[in-house]
């Protein structure tokens, strides 16, 4: 099953949610109170005759995450991005946190600071939590997500850079993107997704979740222990190597340019990037 957040047709003015049915999406919002509900009671998620359907070509995608989602954001979760980065490989998981407001959905402009040119990409598969989680165990944390998702965790490289702590380089407005959807786990199944980012048409970014150094369900347990996550929290996995930061010389995105975070098994997250305008209005970019 394929869970989105979009706004309908015909001015995009309706936040809605729903389910994607092939080149349709099913709208629940008449029927259900809000996106995190449909997440904890996906038996009732199931489309009937009378729920109002929209072309997927008419929608308006948003992040397929709560209203006031946690977002938390693993760092150096892929050995290979750790030894670019010049990292020891941690412990521990190097967590940081992300504001909702610093993405955009699928097919909305990513947006580059106006003062900066260091956006920078990373691409990574994120998982949304379904059922409130307290003290998980790795074992059981599949009973706990909802849903699996794309996201082009980007970063504003000199801001990061400005102290130990990455929080001001990653919670740019509109600096980032997630989606188009979240795919259930049944609809995936148990084996590694593989993440691949493109930058106008050529991979800088494929390797497999095969390889992180924490799992998914390690996270979501180490996570949860300090923590309660509830319906619609995120926790994005990890960026593999190849970040344009690394590039000799480096080489970061740009007006004009097309970035996709492709995971298998879910689809494509596929955005244009922008420049800011100095009188940038954040309504409008949310639309």
């Amino acid at each position: 099953m394929k869970l989105a957040r979009f706004h309908t047709p015909p001015d995009g003015s309706g936040a809605s949610f729903g389910v994607v049915d092939r080149d349709e999406v099913v709208d629940l919002g008449h029927r259900m109170a809000s996106f995190e509900a449909m997440l904890t009671d996906l038996h009732n998620a199931t489309p009937r005759p009378d729920d109002p359907r929209w072309p997927v070509s008419t929608v308006t995608w948003q992040p397929p995450i709560g209203t006031h989602a946690k977002v938390v954001c693993v760092g150096y979760n892929y050995p290979s991005h750790a030894v670019e980065s010049h990292e020891a490989q941690p412990e521990w998981p190097t967590l940081f946190t992300r504001f909702p407001d610093s993405f955009v959905g699928a097919g909305r402009s990513v947006v580059r600071p106006y003062d900066t040119d260091s956006l920078d990409w990373e691409g990574e598969v994120a998982f949304v939590v379904g059922h409130p989680a307290r003290r998980v165990t790795a074992d059981r944390a599949d009973r706990h997500i909802a849903g699996f998702t794309c996201m082009a965790e980007n970063s504003v490289r000199d801001w990061q850079l400005h102290t130990r702590q990455a929080t001001a380089g990653k919670n740019w407005y509109a600096s980032g993107s997630c989606g188009p959807w979240l795919v259930t786990p049944d609809e995936l199944g148990d084996g590694p997704l593989r993440v691949t980012t493109r930058l106008n048409d050529t991979v800088v970014q494929d390797d497999s979740t095969d390889r992180l150094a924490f799992s998914f369900g390690e996270l979501l347990a180490y996570i949860s222990a300090f923590t309660p996550l509830r319906p619609g929290d995120v926790i994005a996995t990890g960026t593999p190597q190849g970040i344009g930061h690394r590039q000799d010389p480096p080489r970061y995105l740009r007006p004009g340019d097309e970035l996709e975070v492709e995971v298998a098994g879910i689809g494509v997250l596929r955005n244009p990037v922008t420049d800011e305008a100095r009188s940038l209005n954040p309504a409008e970019v949310h639309r």
